[in-house]
């Protein structure tokens, strides 16, 4: 079982430049191939692939207003004005954070939004995650420009990383 114990929160606007997708009207596209994001909570949140250009790049997380249902987009993409799309301030975002990150953000927020108290760019800026801080000879590495946390605490990737891996191994088992 994972200790989180010792694992210490992270406001997400910290973490993450917050923006909006943009709503497109059904007669501005057609059938295409570039994911159409949605606040939908199946397929990834693609609700259909459309022949506009990508409007975000990939490799980055989206989360749904309505639910605040988080999935991590690996694809360039297009996205309603229903969700909210996190990029990586200060480090690098790779799938297997991506994936983690996701997980952590539905297990605690999901219950708390719905359609009447929707999760919109604001609210998503007050959002804190609990995550594993470096650490090195059992004490915390606190980094004193506060990039990450304003107690200067340090999200630590190589975990996140490694536990990840770790986890599909035991899937390819």
């Amino acid at each position: 079982m994972l200790n989180t114990s010792k694992w210490k929160n992270f406001n997400l606007e910290k973490l993450f430049e917050i923006s909006a997708g943009i709503y497109h009207y059904s007669d501005e596209y057609d059938i295409g191939d570039t994911p159409y994001i949605s606040a939908s909570n199946e397929n990834n949140g693609i609700q259909q692939r459309i022949n506009l250009e990508p409007e975000f790049a990939g490799n980055c997380i989206v989360t749904g207003k309505v639910g605040c249902t988080t999935f991590y987009q690996s694809e360039d993409f297009c996205a309603t004005s229903d969700v909210n799309i996190f990029r990586p301030k200060n480090f690098e975002l790779n799938q297997k954070i991506g994936l983690f990150i996701t997980a952590i953000i539905n297990f605690s927020e999901n219950y708390k939004w719905n359609y009447g108290r929707q999760c919109r760019v604001g609210d998503s800026k007050k959002i804190n995650i609990k995550l594993p801080a470096k650490m090195l000879n059992n004490e915390y590495i606190i980094d004193p420009e506060k990039i990450f946390s304003e107690e200067g605490y340090i999200p630590d990737f190589a975990f996140i990383n490694e536990f990840m891996e770790n986890v599909e191994n035991v899937e390819r088992e």
